[in-house]
Parts: C-alpha cells; structure tokens; sequence
C-alpha cells in the first residue's frame, strides 16, 4: 500500500521535472534563436562596414590619380 502512494508521488514529481525541462528548453532555444540572430545582424554590418572602407579607399586613390 505504502508503495502506491510513493510511486504515484514519484510520478507526479517526475512529470513536474519532465514539463519543467521543456520550459527550459523552450526558453533556451529562443535565446540561441536571438543570439544566432544578433550574430548574424553583427556580420552583416561588419561586411558592409568592410565594403564601405574599401569603397572609401577606391573613390579616394581614383580621385588623387586620375
């Protein structure tokens, strides 16, 4: 009898855990999703920011010797 209760306690703690890893691994899984995001925003402005300079660079050595 006293297993009964234990187990079903068990049960029910162990299906608490199991929903509270999904929360987890929701809430981790938007976080990489923005990071992911974020770094990749950050990698474009730097490629564009490159793209500029040399742009800058160009129109600069053109004008001086033309």
């Amino acid at each position: 009898m006293r297993c009964a209760a234990a187990c079903s306690f068990q049960q029910k703690k162990a299906a608490a855990l199991y929903t509270q890893a999904g929360d987890y691994q929701k809430t981790a899984r938007f976080y990489y999703k923005k990071a992911e995001d974020t770094y990749y925003q950050a990698n474009n402005w730097a490629s564009y920011d490159d793209w500029r300079r040399a742009r800058d660079q160009w129109d600069y050595f053109y004008s001086r010797n033309r």
